[in-house]
């Protein structure tokens, strides 16, 4: 288990800021995100927000088809990929994409220039240009594709005022600044996303899972201390 205080989630969150301006990431920009919940998620999307550009996380069980489908819809450039998920990449047109980073391995095989997340989005030092304007309440911060029940996955775009509002101290008046928040759900999903960036609003804290798991779930609680959590439907009756 890794802890993070808010000091060392801001040096961790510019460093990969400054490794994705490096690599031409600028506000405005999308960025496909293909990524199992995990630190380099969590850094990867509040980086993407601290420079205005907008976070693309896309189904880690996405291939074929429905894949070509919302790399297609992501008009990203860029995209921060596993390295356990990359190979379908080669399978799909890969639209707009011009280059990939690689998170966990390597990958070979691939139509796109690959560069590793150690080389890329790890850099010792450098200075962090600004925005070319502040981010504003209303800007795009990310875009969540739905589930795809009636069709292929629809693009929703979301404002860091969307979500602010969905789960914000108003709307969610029963966790505090006192609490931990244990996101189980995928970050693809708002499910997982919105916990995360709500509780640091509150000065408070959240808790990461790769996954929710029936046979772990109550250790990951009591390990964690978490005193809040997201659950979808059947998932409490699993439990």
């Amino acid at each position: 288990m890794e802890d993070w205080t808010y000091a060392r989630f801001r040096e961790l969150v510019l460093q990969t800021a400054l490794g994705l301006q490096r690599l031409g990431v600028g506000m405005g920009d999308h960025v496909l995100v293909w990524l199992p919940n995990g630190r380099e998620h969590v850094r990867v999307f509040f980086a993407l927000n601290y420079l205005g550009a907008v976070c693309v996380p896309i189904n880690t069980a996405y291939k074929g088809g429905l894949l070509a489908h919302v790399v297609e819809l992501s008009d990203a450039k860029l995209g921060i990929v596993h390295a356990d998920l990359a190979p379908r990449l080669a399978e799909v047109d890969t639209a707009a994409l011009e280059t990939l980073v690689i998170v966990g391995g390597e990958a070979e095989g691939l139509p796109l220039p690959c560069l590793a997340w150690a080389d890329a989005m790890l850099p010792e030092a450098g200075e962090l240009a600004p925005p070319p304007r502040p981010v504003e309440p209303w800007d795009p911060m990310a875009i969540i594709f739905t589930s795809g029940t009636t069709g292929p996955s629809k693009a929703v775009l979301m404002s860091y005022l969307h979500l602010w509002s969905n789960a914000g101290p108003e709307s969610w008046p029963f966790v505090g600044e006192d609490d931990r928040y244990l996101v189980a759900a995928p970050m693809f999903h708002i499910g997982g996303m919105g916990p995360m960036f709500v509780m640091l609003a509150r000065g408070a804290s959240f808790a990461l899972a790769e996954r929710f798991d029936t046979a772990t779930f109550w250790g990951t609680v009591r390990r964690t201390e978490a005193s809040g959590a997201f659950m979808l439907g059947v998932m409490a009756a699993f439990l």
